[in-house]
């Protein structure tokens, strides 16, 4: 399978990035690091209210993962100006 910029695909998987990245493109990328951020921000503040020790390690580590799944999306973008993974402030 080809996409449009000649990069092969294997297995649903895009082995090299597309040499132009379209205005389309950049907004589902805008809109996907937005959704991360905020679901970390509402996990780590979800962690900090709970009462349960089980809850609040569970909302730990949630908002841990989609702070790691934002910075990994940064990286792609430019990796040379991501940032290495930090715990967010409570």
């Amino acid at each position: 399978m080809q996409i449009q910029t000649g990069t092969s695909v294997g297995g649903g998987i895009m082995m090299q990035p597309p040499e132009i990245v379209t205005t389309k493109d950049l907004a589902y990328i805008q809109d996907a690091l937005s959704w991360e951020l905020l679901a970390a921000k509402k996990f780590a503040m979800y962690a900090q209210m709970a009462q349960d020790a089980d809850v609040k390690n569970l909302c730990d580590g949630l908002a841990k993962m989609h702070q790691g799944h934002y910075q990994k999306l940064l990286s792609h973008l430019d990796p040379a100006k991501a940032l290495p993974p930090t715990p967010m402030s409570q």
